[in-house]
């Protein structure tokens, strides 16, 4: 295995490579989400077949459902049996898996930041079982193209840095952990980040912790849209302590690029694709860094897209990945 020294002076080859413009790097993709919203359903079955197509022909052998439906919010809304059941059918006729996220609570990320202490506790436990009654009951398990369950709450070292914090998050993920497990399928997935925001708590510290209570697989997100490639050193403790525990983990390369928001106007998320340059470098990275998949975020929209920057990497990636 690789040191941390040795490493991290790939990345920065990997750096230099992107703004050299070297086209040495394969192009090498496992995988990528689909997030879905109430658009896709207006999708006709050609177009879902022609994504699939595109996708495939990326290299992807699986394609990770975000969730499958949204609630907690404004507007709740749950994706049809009958378009899971043609997501499902089509990614078998095109080789490809499916892992298909549960249904994603909107209130996370402000329950998160709540200052009422019994917030969180509610929260949990109404999204434990929610979860827990989604794997018990939903057909999907039985599809052959199933690849497991994701659990689409994204996990990070600054919102759990407290002991007592800790102990809720790793109870919660214990119980969703053991359910597939016990149903003989994969072990369950969930991302996780490395935040920049100061805190006395570590990624990898959090995680020590996680994985003595839950086997679960997890999905780290390279944070290069937000961050840039720097932001590979942040992940690296937590890539070293998998790697020695010997747990199968997933990288989530990002491949689009974070905007400011003009000045005067809300605090909103604004992005466009990445350049072929950027997704090479951070694939090249990603050929050594021991994840078992590679998974883009997202094919769709960042190479699926009408905008020109997500037309030019379609376009780029076709001809010279």
């Amino acid at each position: 295995m690789p040191t941390r020294r040795s490493w991290l002076g790939a990345a920065g080859a990997a750096a230099a490579l992107m703004a050299a413009g070297c086209t040495s790097a394969p192009m090498r993709l496992d995988g990528t989400f689909l997030q879905p919203w109430r658009s896709h359903e207006a999708l006709s079955l050609e177009e879902w077949q022609r994504r699939l197509r595109v996708t495939r022909a990326l290299g992807c052998r699986e394609v990770v459902v975000q969730w499958m439906g949204l609630y907690g919010g404004a507007n709740d809304w749950m994706l049809q049996p009958s378009l899971l059941q043609m997501l499902f059918d089509e990614a078998a006729r095109e080789g490809m898996g499916v892992r298909l996220g549960l249904p994603y609570d909107e209130r996370w990320w402000t329950t998160l930041g709540a200052k009422q202490p019994e917030a969180l506790p509610a929260f949990l436990a109404q999204t434990r079982d929610r979860s827990l009654s989604t794997m018990r009951s939903a057909p999907w398990p039985a599809h052959a193209a199933f690849r497991g369950w994701y659990l689409p709450y994204e996990i990070d070292q600054y919102n759990w840095a407290t002991p007592e914090r800790r102990r809720q998050l790793t109870a919660w993920l214990r119980d969703l952990a053991a359910e597939p497990l016990q149903r003989g399928q994969p072990r369950l997935a969930v991302s996780t980040f490395y935040s920049r925001l100061p805190t006395p708590g570590t990624l990898d510290g959090l995680w020590a912790d996680i994985l003595d209570a839950a086997p679960l697989r997890p999905m780290l997100q390279d944070g290069v849209g937000v961050a840039g490639m720097g932001n590979y050193a942040g992940l690296e403790p937590l890539r070293r302590l998998l790697r020695q525990r010997g747990v199968a983990f997933d990288l989530i390369v990002e491949l689009f690029e974070q905007l400011p928001n003009p000045p005067g106007t809300p605090d909103t998320f604004r992005a466009r694709a990445a350049t072929l340059e950027r997704a090479r470098a951070q694939l090249e990275v990603a050929r050594s860094y021991g994840a078992e998949h590679v998974l883009a975020f997202a094919i769709d929209p960042w190479l699926l897209g009408d905008t020109p920057e997500a037309k030019k990497l379609l376009r780029d990636w076709r001809e010279g990945g």
